[in-house]
């Protein structure tokens, strides 16, 4: 009897292991996409509350034609000119910049 409880656990467990990795990698493999002309680059600091201290954090937005608004990195936000096409992909929460094309 044991014989067959254990491979009945082991049989579950390894069905159970197989659906969490299989979502963890769909979710790895998802991405989206944001494409357009820059219309606005614009830089805004955010005061960030960390205890008993503030700290400002630096935020860089670059309006599209697409009419999205895009939180970008500082280097990819110094890279971008004004009226580039730029081609974004969006993956867990990090934007990352695929190409630009000048004009």
């Amino acid at each position: 009897m044991s014989k067959i409880k254990n491979v009945v656990l082991w049989t579950a467990a390894i069905f159970f292991l197989f659906i969490a990795w299989s979502d963890y990698v769909k979710g790895q493999l998802t991405l989206s996409r944001l494409e357009g002309r820059v219309l606005e680059k614009s830089y805004s600091e955010l005061a960030v509350d960390r205890g008993t201290n503030f700290v400002s954090v630096p935020r860089y937005t670059i309006r599209l034609s697409s009419g999205q608004a895009v939180t970008v990195s500082s280097p990819d936000f110094h890279s971008i000119k004004q009226g580039d096409h730029v081609l974004f992909i969006k993956q867990n929460g990090s934007i990352s910049l695929y190409k630009r094309e000048s004009r």
